[in-house]
């Protein structure tokens, strides 16, 4: 839509919303537009008298541009006055805002009253407030400007000229190029709000050069009202932009606004943001798409494929199979591709991928963009996907075990280091103390505090030990059984590195003890104490179910986590502990 239609139609429901507040509302609104407007008045005398007192310091006696009633007061007298004015004017305003926000208060649960609508969303109340007030500051700001271009022209008259003559080239060139020049119109889009300011400063800039160029070319002897000129220019201008912020603001919100204060209007709801995979939705677009990434995958020559959606659950993100057809091994790939608003995802799955050898995955073939999208692309050796409990338990066991031996790169961990925090830095008194509420038991309560006592202990233990690699989206349909490689994820956008034993089945603790106790492959577990690798499984998962507010399954992990801890106690138990 064109920028003007666009301004025409802002404009509309401008007046239609100022009519349904007048009308629901009327002296509420009245006074809350006095207020607002009383209040900008003094803010802009409390900016302009301290001015007038800093000349008079800088000055013998009561320069002759003042106002001759102002030459009747003595010097001094007249600093302290003004300076007294100034205050006052400051004060008058704090207590104008705070009369504004009241009313502004009292007008919205009025409005809201009278729609007699259900709750249509949370904090509704606080931005319908918000809605209320910032269209009557911006009607404020706008009867502002009126009221500076009216005393401009009463005292400057060509500097007003000159002012809306900036406005309208101006307001000409962003219209044109909106309409005309795409990246343009999405720079206004994303950054209106620099935009507006840099136009009003650009305008003041402008006007306050052609001011000194009038005085130093044409004779003018009121000097005092190129003073207020420049003031009321720049207050002026401020005004008009934080006007068009206001109005921005709220047409961005028009549905939210419109189904709160209009009773015939129910709320629409905006359209989840566009994901960008919507092109390979089409099946011609498809095919010209798998075509493309074949290409850059030099398997042009391929004869025919068999494509199939493979399951992930994630959203945003499409992951199907490939069976590739004509050649001499026929291959299957597994290809996932990610929506724009998830880049970052893709990014961070990448980065591990092409950091970290020996994963338990699929072999990753590599990154491709084809027509704008992120795909990565696997070999998919036909994987299978894991049919009921047991065999799913096993393969989160084994690939737990994977992990555990796993040495994380220097390079993954000083990444991972600079970018977030290990589980022994979140652990804190306030995470632990929210286990209170569930507390059944004095036992219960006895082992929260313990844990809460010593949880430097635990931190400074979980602190000690090596690293491994913890995957977040390890679920049901992101394992899979691969002949060739075993049990492998195929889904790492969202992992951490933790301390050894984190995200270990806490179920398993003989299995985890017989690992440790046998590895040959990873020579920092010689170092490590059994006990504490079991105290971090405890731990990840207790934040875990605290976070899930799963407050029963955190407390039963408590006795095993005191347990632990009284080990730890005792030194010669430490050292023969193997269980």
């Amino acid at each position: 839509m064109k920028l003007q239609q666009q301004i025409k139609d802002t404009i509309g429901w401008c007046i239609s919303l100022g009519v349904k507040f007048v009308r629901v509302v009327p002296i509420i609104t009245v006074l809350v537009q006095i207020s607002t407007l009383a209040s900008q008045i003094l803010l802009l005398l409390a900016f302009f008298l301290p001015l007038k007192v800093i000349i008079l310091l800088g000055s013998e006696k009561t320069p002759a541009y003042f106002p001759s009633i102002l030459h009747t007061l003595d010097k001094d007298h007249l600093i302290y006055a003004l300076s007294a004015a100034a205050a006052l004017c400051y004060i008058a305003y704090l207590i104008l805002e705070l009369v504004t926000a009241l009313l502004c208060r009292k007008g919205t649960r009025t409005l809201l009253a009278r729609t007699s609508k259900l709750n249509l969303f949370e904090n509704q109340d606080k931005f319908a407030t918000n809605a209320y007030s910032r269209f009557n500051r911006a009607m404020a700001g706008a009867g502002f400007f009126s009221l500076s271009a009216l005393t401009l022209l009463y005292v400057y008259p060509s500097l007003l000229v000159a002012i809306f003559s900036y406005l309208f080239i101006a307001g000409s060139i962003c219209i044109l190029t909106y309409n005309h020049v795409k990246k343009v119109r999405e720079r206004f889009h994303q950054h209106y709000g620099a935009i507006l300011n840099a136009l009003s400063a650009t305008g003041f800039l402008l006007s306050f050069f052609f001011l000194v160029t009038d005085f130093l070319y044409s004779q003018h002897t009121k000097v005092f009202n190129a003073v207020i000129a420049v003031l009321i220019m720049r207050q002026g201008l401020q005004r008009l932009a934080s006007m068009i912020l206001d109005i921005i603001g709220l047409r961005i919100q028009h549905r939210q606004v419109n189904a709160l204060f209009y009773q015939s209007q129910p709320l629409i709801e905006v359209r989840a943001q566009s994901n960008g995979l919507e092109y390979i939705l089409n099946v011609d677009n498809r095919e010209k798409w798998v075509k493309s990434l074949l290409e850059k995958l030099h398997l042009g020559a391929v004869e025919s494929y068999q494509m199939h959606w493979h399951q992930m659950g994630l959203a945003d993100i499409y992951s199907f199979t490939l069976q590739l057809d004509g050649q001499d091994n026929p291959n299957t790939l597994l290809v996932k591709v990610f929506g724009s608003n998830i880049s970052s995802s893709a990014l961070q799955e990448r980065t591990l991928l092409l950091t970290q050898s020996g994963l338990p995955g699929l072999p990753f073939i590599g990154h491709y963009r084809v027509s704008d999208i992120d795909c990565h692309v696997y070999e998919f050796q036909d994987a299978e996907k894991l049919i009921g409990g047991r065999k799913i338990g096993e393969g989160v066991l084994a690939i737990a075990q994977r992990l555990i031996l796993l040495e994380p790169s220097a390079d993954l961990i000083a990444q991972f280091t600079r970018t977030r925090l290990y589980l022994e830095q979140r652990l804190d008194e306030s995470t632990i103390n929210s286990l209170r509420l569930a507390c059944i038991s004095e036992d219960d309560t006895r082992n929260v505090d313990r844990i809460i006592e010593n949880l430097p202990t635990i931190t400074s233990h979980l602190a000690a030990l090596p690293r491994q690699i913890v995957p977040l989206d390890m679920t049901n349909s992101t394992i899979l059984s691969s002949p060739s490689s075993g049990f492998v994820i195929s889904h790492w956008s969202n992992w951490r590195i933790e301390a050894i034993g984190c995200s270990w089945p806490v179920t398993q603790k003989e299995a985890l003890f017989e690992i440790l106790n046998s590895t040959v492959q990873r020579q920092v577990l010689a170092s490590a104490a059994p006990q504490k690798v079991w105290l971090a499984a405890l731990m990840y998962m207790l934040e875990k179910n605290i976070i899930r507010k799963e407050y029963s399954a955190a407390l039963a992990l408590t006795p095993d986590i005191v347990n632990c801890i009284e080990i730890f106690d005792s030194p010669a138990a430490v050292e023969g502990a193997t269980q």
